[in-house]
């Protein structure tokens, strides 16, 4: 009876003790969650028909996330001319290799890629897609484009 007795006493305690730590945990904000920072909006870019890029320029603060979208009839892709090194969070339809050259596969009419800048400096990219004209073969269109990755103020 008394083991019984110890038992229940002890299942009782662990009982108190982790409804104290939750409530403890819910109502005290977290040290993390008051160190973050606002994230910064996306920047969006539209690439449009017959190699429109706009806005081109652009120029972004570094830990902004650049967004494509493709309104072109043809499916695109973007190459960066020179490294990025390392994005702030994981690329939508990028890819990247060992040396941090970023391109993506194709994006089709309404799909986006996106990519966020950790480095400043000015990064050339191109985008690319093929287009008919009348009955020949389709040609490779290549529009180039910049984003400008500045330091906060």
């Amino acid at each position: 009876m008394n083991y019984c007795y110890n038992r229940a006493l002890t299942i009782c305690f662990a009982v108190v003790v982790c409804s104290a730590v939750l409530t403890a945990s819910f109502t005290q904000p977290s040290a993390q969650a008051q160190d973050t920072k606002p994230e910064k909006p996306p920047v969006t870019i539209i690439l449009k028909k017959q190699g429109g890029i706009s806005p081109d320029p652009v120029t972004v603060e570094l830990g902004t996330t650049v967004v494509w979208i493709n309104q072109a009839p043809e499916p695109v892709t973007i190459r960066f001319t020179k490294p990025l090194g390392i994005a702030c969070k994981v690329p939508v339809n990028f890819y990247a290799d060992n040396f941090g050259n970023y391109e993506t596969g194709k994006i089709a009419r309404g799909e986006t890629a996106s990519i966020c800048f950790i480095y400043k400096g000015d990064f050339t990219y191109e985008v690319r897609r093929l287009v008919k004209k009348g009955g020949d073969e389709p040609m490779e269109e290549i529009a180039q484009g910049k984003i400008i990755a500045v330091v906060p103020k």
